[in-house]
């Protein structure tokens, strides 16, 4: 199989995979506990426990003239991969609704449930994939009123989603529970597409030999360094600046060291979201070996 035939069967996974832990977490966990998460499959959720329809067919009922009024405000080429994603995510959620219900927890099921669709999004967003749904209507409507953001209006649609829902059951709670929901949502599809190889980028700036300093901190450490040239401008003088990624737990070994090599060493330590290749993360494309 040719290279960019792995990569298609790579995006299709993904695509799958996300789409199908969107319906296992609205059947084991949100619908079952009226937690309207957002989106269409939370005024889905609504609906389906308050009138006698099932919950996918109310996502496919919204989602018809969404995805018609989309083809005329969008095009065709914009609507056809939408168009899939919201039919296979209709169909999943038709085929998983016999499953148990794992929790009557409330709070379990945000978390969990939240969980899911964390993970489910992010596999989505690798596989570049959509299920329709409010992620739609955020597009139909930013292209509607171009003077709103894409955030702004997601946010405006999703509180409309969330008040709906606590007007609808007359609960504040199931609410609260909706936005626990969508925090961890947005937690998980955060760290699964940033990465948890997170740590500290740090910046060390000496005015002894560059090689002295950096040594034992490759030994005792491990890390990589990378050496700079420098001048200090306030002290007119020639500075050597070493660079180097190090995970969040190894930083106070660091400062250790430094302060037994070169105690007047100017450090700066800064927060790095994710750190790719050495012996950290490699970084790969769907199809491809990491």
């Amino acid at each position: 199989m040719t290279l960019a035939g792995k990569n298609e069967c790579g995006r299709w996974a993904f695509f799958l995979g996300g789409i199908t832990l969107y319906a296992l977490g609205l059947n084991l966990f949100l619908a079952p506990n009226n937690i309207a998460a957002g989106g269409v499959s939370g005024i889905a959720t609504v609906l389906g426990s308050l009138l006698p329809v099932s919950v996918a067919t109310v996502i496919f009922l919204i989602n018809l003239p969404l995805l018609v009024a989309s083809v005329f405000v969008r095009g065709w080429k914009f609507t056809k991969n939408t168009l899939v994603g919201s039919w296979v995510y209709t169909g999943l959620v038709y085929a998983t609704a016999w499953l148990p219900v794992l929790t009557t927890n409330p709070v379990c099921a945000a978390l969990f449930g939240g969980a899911l669709y964390g993970a489910g999004m992010a596999l989505l967003v690798l596989g570049n994939g959509s299920v329709g749904g409010t992620d739609l209507v955020i597009r139909l409507l930013v292209a509607r009123f171009p003077s709103i953001s894409v955030g702004k209006m997601a946010l405006l649609v999703e509180s409309g989603v969330i008040a709906f829902s606590m007007i609808a059951y007359r609960d504040i709670e199931v609410g609260l529970y909706a936005i626990l929901a969508i925090y961890i949502c947005a937690v998980f599809a955060d760290k699964a597409l940033r990465g948890f190889n997170q740590g500290n980028l740090c910046f060390i700036i000496t005015g002894k030999d560059p090689g002295l300093v950096a040594a034992p901190l490759m030994e005792h450490i491990g890390c990589a360094v990378t050496r700079l040239d420098g001048y200090g401008m306030y002290s007119a003088a020639e500075r050597g600046i070493l660079l180097t990624a190090i995970r969040t737990s190894q930083t106070p070994r660091l400062k250790r060291l430094l302060s037994e090599v070169d105690a007047k060493a100017f450090v700066v330590v800064l927060p790095a979201t994710e750190i790719l290749g050495g012996k950290f993360q490699h970084l790969f494309l769907p199809g491809e070996k990491p």
